[in-house]
């Protein structure tokens, strides 16, 4: 089996805030496997990183609702 060249993660997160509106924050993320990489390893990096980028979207939207 060959070995992926990429790997993609994407996260989408959206909060109910009443009154019809909502937030949606999305993130994602693409990553180089480098031959000597594991990809699940590559995999979970880039799904903390995805989970950051929502974490910091929605820090920085408290101020907005």
């Amino acid at each position: 089996m060959s070995q992926p060249k990429e790997i993609t993660v994407g996260f989408t997160f959206t909060k109910n805030l009443g009154n019809y509106e909502s937030l949606k924050v999305d993130a994602g993320v693409v990553m180089t496997v480098e031959p000597s990489d594991d990809p699940d390893a590559v995999y979970a990096k880039a799904w903390e990183s995805a989970k950051k980028q929502i974490k910091r979207g929605l820090e920085a939207a408290k101020g907005g609702f």
